[in-house]
């Protein structure tokens, strides 16, 4: 066994983020903040008008124009307006579509990348394709001349990782980017500004992390050490999710989903995911289904086709998840249908049509092929969806 930490320093939770942001920022001394947030958030906290406040001069601007799953060109034009500013600090406020947006805004100015084309000469594309240059990752020193300070919003755990997915709008693929330090210097969780939050994007993005920690568990990547996490993830989320979609103001259940974010996450970038993660990916970029919703009907359609080869595993979800009989399909399935959230491809608008090419893009990707119970073909990746669609 060999496990590699990643470059996150801290996580700080339950405290309000302006006042441990000024913190942080005092002792980083930095002079020049830029923040990079949805737009959804700067508009229903009226502009961050008191995080400005407390950061004052330092604050030298806000971009909220990054739309979901990424795109390139708002990435783009995040590092433009982060060049133009002379930024020292990246402060991060959302999601993950944010946080990765951040990420290669860190890398573009690291790197010194001044277009789109040298951009993607550090790109590898989810598909397998890759930019010009192929093979060619960013090579960071040390420390990167910028870091990210990230307040996430959601539950996707994106905050985690040294990867940043980023959308390409033309061709409907993702393309990937990576990099010893791309995750966040520090993190830190607020579960009262996430009362902002539209609730399906708070629940769905917990069983995303509740994906991370089931494939994480399920990999044949896995150890004792990383187990115990998964499964300890599993336990508070459905602890935790059921108290919030009853009472959307309970504190302290969404502190505990958001640090069993930080259990579930453990793992990214150490360890191979399966066949959910891996279509979700495709779901995304070619469907434009949001990442928590390819995780609710994707995961109970890979664990019912996993099961005939893993069933002693599952055994140990289905008890995480606080359920006595079944299977672990049927017990994450219980509970995304109790949460109010989709449970098949027709719910999340997927269509029938579109079955086989997402079948051929999905068996093409990497982690669909690391799944545990080995996948071949595209038509063992479209027994899958079927599985999913009803």
């Amino acid at each position: 066994m060999e496990f590699h930490y990643s470059a996150l320093e801290t996580v700080i939770t339950g405290e309000p983020f302006a006042e441990v942001l000024k913190g942080l920022a005092d002792k980083r001394q930095a002079k020049r903040i830029l923040l990079i947030a949805s737009s959804s958030l700067a508009t229903c906290t009226d502009q961050f008008a008191g995080l400005r406040e407390q950061l004052g001069p330092r604050c030298v601007g806000l971009f909220d124009q990054v739309s979901a799953h990424t795109p390139r060109e708002d990435v783009l034009a995040a590092t433009q307006i982060a060049r133009k500013l002379d930024a020292d600090l990246l402060v991060s406020l959302g999601g993950g579509s944010i946080i990765d947006a951040t990420k290669v805004v860190q890398l573009a100015i690291d790197q010194e990348i001044q277009s789109e084309e040298e951009l993607l000469e550090y790109a590898q594309r989810a598909d397998g394709t890759r930019g010009p240059k192929a093979g060619q990752y960013a090579l960071f020193s040390d420390h990167s001349k910028i870091r990210q300070l990230a307040v996430p919003t959601t539950l996707s755990g994106a905050e985690f990782s040294n990867n940043a997915g980023v959308l390409d709008r033309a061709r409907s693929a993702k393309e990937g980017y990576r990099g010893v330090d791309l995750c966040p210097q520090c993190i830190i969780y607020d579960p009262m500004l996430s009362i902002h939050t539209p609730e399906w994007l708070w629940l769905s993005t917990a069983i995303r992390s509740l994906d991370h920690a089931i494939e994480g568990f399920c990999s044949l990547d896995s150890n004792p050490f990383l187990d115990g996490h998964f499964l300890h993830a599993m336990r508070l989320f459905a602890e935790s999710l059921p108290r919030t979609k009853v009472d959307s103001g309970d504190r302290e259940a969404r502190n505990l989903s958001q640090q069993a974010v930080w259990l579930a996450c453990c793992g990214l970038g150490t360890l191979s995911h399966g066949a959910s993660h891996g279509i979700g990916y495709i779901l995304g970029s070619l469907c434009g289904v949001p990442h928590g919703y390819t995780s609710c009907v994707m995961l109970p359609a890979v664990l019912r086709w996993n099961a005939e080869q893993f069933e002693e595993r599952q055994k140990a979800i289905i008890g995480a998840l606080g359920f006595k009989e079944g299977s672990a399909s049927d017990s994450v399935r219980s509970l995304v249908a109790g949460l109010g959230l989709p449970t098949n491809l027709q719910a999340v608008g997927v269509e029938y049509a579109k079955l086989d090419e997402i079948a051929r893009r999905s068996i093409k990707h990497p982690v669909v092929r690391k799944n545990p119970r080995k996948l071949e073909s595209a038509e063992q990746v479209r027994e899958i969806l079927e599985l999913a669609w009803t």
